[in-house]
């Protein structure tokens, strides 16, 4: 199966080209993030950052723009000046972009401007590595470790905790390719990069540093950090070309390989901190608002389940009940019951096994369903919330006999839509419209 991969799209693309952080008079914005990371239809973002000052902070805002609309909320101040805001829901394709503005009595700063497009296609980029950092002729190689080419508009680097470079959606790295990125220092000897892949700092072999890479939603992917370098130490070792990562994965001082598979070093670099690969980005708890129950026929007796996010979701842990008796399971999800975006997934009943040979078993409920009587469908997520339900009938006495509706479903028109009786359409789209459902 396709995983889902998780994690956001996109920085703003227009601040590629100039992406050095002003300095401002006592105001340090950073750690801008937010979540989710993949932004799915009608759901919040909250938007967090860190703000540090000499003077009183006297406004935090965020910024945002939808559609050459500029809005501003103002961000709450909690425990470690950490302030935050909450960006309101949009619907699927809305561009959203914002920046931080914080104001003390003498200067107003802002942060770099990010963007994120609800319900796009997210992107794993816990696949990437920072691979070789070379202070003498001033790089920085970025390694795709994946099995797919990656665009990676919005993924920034921080030096020692700015921002000095930003990917606009021309830059992109082939599954297990390289990006190289050159200091402005060296431009007058490499006129043939392009201003995309230049970052905007030094980058020396023989001082602490910290550089940093991260998703667009401000996830740290991967962290070098340099803390204790001293040169009057007899165990010091200056940079005799680049800092390059072995094949296990680990920091050694080796010759410079730009845009080439690094030759394995012998000496571990001294004085890092870390440097280890990272544990991937958490993924954000799956969202199962867009999973509905969509179709429900007693004739031929199945259950259709539809997927209206853009995001393909796996049901495992997803459970199905019969007429409220939440103890009584008739079907649970596993890996193998994975919904694409926009996508079905029909369920027969178990008494219909023999119609089916081609089925695997996990993909029958363990119960009949009827066209004529009283009946509770109910979908669970797998904390035990329920997700949607379909009734027919009494609340109160299900399985009674009532009009016969075959061979036509209890159908979601279109699908996700309210609920109506209407031609089966089994792993198909629904009708647009339908009939009243005849309750008795």
């Amino acid at each position: 199966m396709k995983k889902i991969m998780f994690v956001a799209l996109a920085l703003l693309v227009g601040l590629a080209s100039c992406v050095k952080d002003k300095q401002y008079p006592g105001i340090t914005i950073f750690n801008v993030s937010y979540t989710p990371t993949a932004v799915q239809a009608e759901t919040p973002v909250t938007v967090t950052a860190t703000i540090t000052s000499f003077q009183e902070i006297l406004e935090a805002n965020l910024v945002y723009t939808i559609e050459n609309e500029n809005l501003s909320l103002a961000m709450t101040k909690g425990a470690d000046n950490v302030y935050s805001a909450v960006i309101p829901a949009y619907a699927d394709e809305t561009t959203v972009s914002f920046y931080i503005e914080a104001i003390n009595k003498e200067v107003t700063a802002t942060s770099p401007a990010m963007e994120y497009t609800v319900g796009a296609v997210a992107v794993d980029y816990s696949v990437l590595r920072l691979n070789e950092l070379n202070g003498n002729d001033k790089f920085i190689e970025i390694y795709n470790t994946g099995a797919e080419a990656i665009n990676l508009n919005g993924v920034y680097i921080e030096k020692d905790g700015s921002q000095n470079w930003i990917a606009d959606n021309t830059v992109s790295i082939e599954a297990g390719g390289y990006l190289l990125l050159y200091s402005e220092d060296v431009t007058a000897d490499h006129p043939e990069v392009p201003e995309t892949l230049i970052f905007h700092s030094g980058l020396s072999a023989k001082k602490n540093v910290r550089i940093q890479l991260f998703t667009p939603a401000g996830v740290s992917i991967d962290d070098f950090n340099l803390v204790d370098i001293d040169a009057n130490d007899p165990a010091y070792i200056p940079a005799p070309a680049s800092y390059s990562r072995n094949a296990d994965g680990n920091w050694y001082y080796a010759d410079a390989t730009p845009g080439a598979v690094n030759v394995n070093g012998t000496q571990l670099v001294l004085g890092l901190e870390g440097g280890e690969i990272p544990e991937p980005p958490t993924p954000d708890e799956p969202d199962y608002s867009n999973i509905v129950l969509n179709e429900l026929n007693g004739d031929t007796k199945f259950i259709e389940i539809y997927n209206m996010g853009n995001l393909e979701l796996s049901l495992a842990g997803m459970y199905i009940t019969k007429d409220g008796n939440e103890e009584d399971i008739k079907w649970t999800g596993d890996a193998t019951h994975v919904v694409p975006a926009h996508g079905y997934l029909v369920l027969y009943s178990i008494d219909t096994q023999a119609d089916h040979p081609e089925l695997d078993d996990n993909m029958f409920f363990n119960s009949g369903l009827s066209a004529k009587k009283t009946i509770r469908m109910a979908l669970y997520m797998p904390n035990g919330t329920e997700r949607d339900v379909f009734t027919r009938g009494s609340t109160g006495e299900w399985g009674q006999t009532i009009s016969n509706v075959a061979p036509q479903s209890y159908a979601r028109t279109p699908d996700g839509g309210d609920w109506k009786l209407a031609d089966p359409t089994p792993g198909e789209a629904n009708p647009a419209t339908g009939e009243d459902i005849p309750q008795e």
